[in-house]
């Protein structure tokens, strides 16, 4: 996965760096749906630190650096952030439900998951929910050139909110290519060649002619591109606009092209944002069944299907971290 250490994003609590993997445990499904004449937390002026309770549907404090605390595992957990408030759900059947949080910077948990070391910072977290579609896609699409994989949910918050926060799609693909995921993915002694042919496999399923491949070869070897304007420039290619001037054999080229990118992104978003998941292994799986046909793409979206419903079993699964707001998905009613 990503390491978080990258950049300097603020990071009060928690680990700086990224293993991409969650701990796989989970706890009992959502039971109860409060009604609105439940109570309400109080407003609480200059507090500190506060704790969810049963039967709270809200939460609103005022304090300089509010933490709200939750009982049980981080896993027992999915937290789902919007352009305006938070929402953390109990997974339990007889858990805390679903309470919003307003004007709160962290949320604790007994015990997190190994990824975490203290209290879940939302500063360093919520930026995607306030990214353009657009924006928020064209990190994911970072993910898929890089790694041929759907994004892991942490990774993918931590990235928009880094770019939320000004780091530029140009300065985040330079630091995508510092880390041990890229260096593993293309280890030391891969030629330009390869890697520029695995990237055009990654982004649009396919190799470049011979002319294309030896082109991007050779501004490789001379330094006119780096590998990370190279991705760059192959993602900006697969969006171009329809080039009709150059005959329709290219067009339908070029829509073939788009059309599997889009396919990619929107499995990418199923997994990271809107189910909100983070295993990488997981993550890569899902993504090695698409092979540009409708089928794959039914195939990726059951796996998704599958790992969501262990990750939200009663026993056995794993914090979620979701976005709303921002993509909408073709998979979901």
């Amino acid at each position: 996965g990503i390491e978080l250490h990258a950049l300097e994003v603020p990071q009060k609590h928690g680990r700086h760096e990224h293993h991409g993997h969650c701990h796989h445990r989970q706890q009992e499904a959502v039971g109860f749906v409060f009604v609105s004449r439940v109570p309400r937390a109080p407003r609480a002026v200059g507090a500190d630190s506060l704790r969810a309770a049963f039967g709270l549907k809200r939460i609103d404090a005022f304090g300089d650096t509010d933490t709200v605390t939750f009982s049980g595992d981080q896993s027992d957990y999915t937290v789902v952030i919007g352009q305006d408030d938070v929402t953390v759900s109990d997974h339990r059947a007889f858990g805390l439900g679903a309470i919003t949080l307003e004007n709160v910077e962290f949320i604790d948990f007994a015990t997190e998951i190994p990824f975490f070391e203290g209290p879940f910072d939302l500063q360093s977290f919520s930026g995607l929910a306030q990214l353009s579609e657009p924006d928020a896609e064209s990190i994911i699409e970072l993910y898929i050139a890089y790694f041929n994989r759907a994004p892991d949910s942490i990774g993918l918050n931590f990235w928009g909110t880094a770019f939320a926060n000004g780091t530029s799609l140009e300065e985040m693909a330079v630091l995508f290519a510092d880390q041990n995921e890229t260096r593993a993915t293309y280890p030391e002694g891969t030629t330009n060649e390869t890697f520029a042919a695995t990237v055009y496999e990654n982004v649009l399923g396919r190799l470049p002619d011979q002319s294309g491949l030896t082109f991007w070869t050779d501004a490789l070897d001379t330094g006119a591109v780096s590998r990370d304007e190279l991705i760059l420039q192959v993602l900006e290619g697969a969006k171009a606009a329809l080039k009709i001037q150059l005959g329709p054999d290219f067009v339908t080229q070029q829509l073939a092209d788009r059309n599997y990118l889009e396919n990619k992104i929107d499995i990418g978003a199923l997994f990271a944002v809107h189910r909100g998941m983070s295993d990488v292994a997981q993550a890569q799986a899902v993504m090695d069944l698409y092979d540009g046909t409708s089928a794959s793409i039914n195939a990726s979206v059951d796996a998704i299907g599958d790992y969501y419903r262990d990750a939200i079993d009663p026993v056995d699964g794993t914090f979620l971290l979701q976005v709303v707001g921002v993509l909408d998905s073709p998979f979901l009613a």
